[in-house]
């Protein structure tokens, strides 16, 4: 069934109800928002997460091994109960970037990655407790355009960035 939705930057646009992710926890900051569809962003390798509740709130999103090929989030299985997390090849992880006005001064949030369950089309954002990984992971535009990203929706069966303890 399709849904049409208001958005700031993409006005009008309708989408499967399939492929809108729930957030029973919402996002920080964000609590009361709990309904998102991923839209690509054609040509990068990024997407945009918009939400269905508020037409102003979109993040970019990417996958973290585009810029830093080591990362791996190590969660227990049980902080994953919110999105019903059984299986590790149904999780794709992402990180919410900032791009602000300096294109140089990109930026990924490595320290509070979002966890999608493409199964059953939660989604949850937890807070690593390892310090490795900041808040601002600053990183150039140009080593990132240089990859593809990895579709949500579609696990990697290269090295994953989540694995579940």
């Amino acid at each position: 069934m399709k849904k049409t939705i208001d958005t700031l930057r993409f006005g009008k646009i309708e989408v499967d109800e399939a492929q809108i992710f729930s957030f029973p926890m919402g996002l920080l900051g964000f609590a009361q928002r709990k309904e998102f569809v991923i839209i690509d962003q054609d040509g990068t390798p990024f997407k945009w997460m918009q939400s269905l509740e508020d037409p102003m709130l979109a993040f970019m999103l990417s996958d973290p091994l585009l810029f830093y090929p080591q990362y791996q989030a190590q969660i227990h299985k049980n902080d994953l109960s919110a999105i019903d997390a059984d299986k590790e090849e149904n999780l794709v992880l992402s990180v919410i970037m900032t791009i602000p006005e300096n294109i140089k001064e990109i930026s990924a949030n490595l320290c509070a990655p979002l966890i999608f369950n493409i199964e059953n089309r939660k989604g949850m954002q937890f807070v690593l407790s390892d310090r490795r990984y900041p808040v601002k992971y600053f990183l150039s535009m140009q080593n990132s355009m240089n990859h593809h990203s990895q579709n949500i929706g579609t696990p990697s069966t290269d090295h994953r960035s989540l694995s579940l303890r």
